[in-house]
């Protein structure tokens, strides 16, 4: 009996681990091997079992066995994701750690309403695990975003600079179709502080669908070559054009040092991105990669 509880344990911490990183993976848009997330599966697993005997045998409390059971996930964290900064290795980790409270829960649950068999558990963590991370965990990701994900940026049109906080956005695939250029959005309330009045007068014209008008606006205006129109396809909406201008370089502004990235097009979005006014543009992930 003891052996098969113990068995049965493994399996269940094993999986749990995997599916847990997995999700992690899902969620935050990591690309990361399979045979990683074994490894760490493997090895978080063997941690809690370790725990698991160690608790049945009565050298260990369960007071002791829980933040025990919690630091297995930073090993698992360091091999499935690999080296990464430190404020990522934390997030990375606090959402492990949340979706695991979480199937862990629902798993419980399960495995109490059919007498703790095995499959029947499997199945209830399997099926915790999914609807956290479609459904739930959205709201969760999207905090975490707003709360850590998001950098200052010096966006450049000539004379004119301006800073703004950019939300680094994992999602954003917006490109201008004529250079392959990746878009950065930004806010027009934002923008407009800034901006031009004939660029101002030129988005108002392209929001209300007179396409014509923004060529005679912008015709003496050193902003026409700098003009775009960018497709985009958005939940709800088959297909829509985004106004957009090409920026001269954009400076994100670390910590530590600053990068500079050109070849960058500012789409300018009517709506605002963040209710809380966290940040005002979304930061294409591509800008990162080939900022220097």
């Amino acid at each position: 009996m003891f052996f098969k509880t113990v068995m049965n344990a493994i399996v269940m911490t094993l999986t749990m681990h995997w599916l847990t990183l997995w999700a992690t993976k899902e969620v935050l848009g990591y690309r990361i091997r399979y045979t990683s997330l074994l490894k760490a599966s493997v090895v978080a697993g063997f941690i809690d079992a370790v725990i698991i005997v160690l608790l049945r045998l009565g050298y260990i409390r369960a007071y002791a066995a829980i933040p025990l059971a919690v630091l297995s996930i930073l090993p698992a964290v360091r091999i499935s994701f690999g080296p990464v900064p430190l404020n990522k290795f934390v997030i990375i980790s606090c959402h492990v750690l949340g979706i695991s409270i979480l199937a862990f829960g629902g798993a419980s649950s399960i495995a109490y309403l059919s007498g703790y068999r095995l499959i029947p558990t499997l199945l209830g963590l399997l099926g915790t695990i999914l609807i956290t991370t479609e459904i739930g965990w959205g709201f969760v990701r999207r905090r975490f975003q707003e709360w850590l994900f998001y950098v200052p940026i010096e966006i450049y049109f000539g004379d004119i600079h301006f800073e703004v906080n950019a939300l680094i956005d994992t999602g954003n695939r917006l490109k201008d179709p004529l250079t392959g250029s990746p878009v950065v959005l930004l806010e027009y309330n934002t923008a407009a502080k800034f901006l031009p009045e004939e660029v101002k007068r030129a988005f108002m014209a392209f929001d209300a669908g007179d396409l014509g008008l923004i060529s005679e606006l912008l015709e003496n205006s050193t902003w026409l070559p700098r003009f775009r129109v960018i497709p985009f396809v958005s939940i709800g909406e088959e297909k829509g054009l985004l106004p957009g201008f090409r920026a001269d370089k954009i400076l994100i502004l670390d910590k530590v040092r600053d990068f500079s990235a050109k070849n960058v097009v500012i789409g300018i979005h009517i709506s605002k991105l963040s209710e809380e006014g966290t940040f005002s543009a979304l930061l294409h992930p591509d800008v990162l990669a080939k900022a220097s």
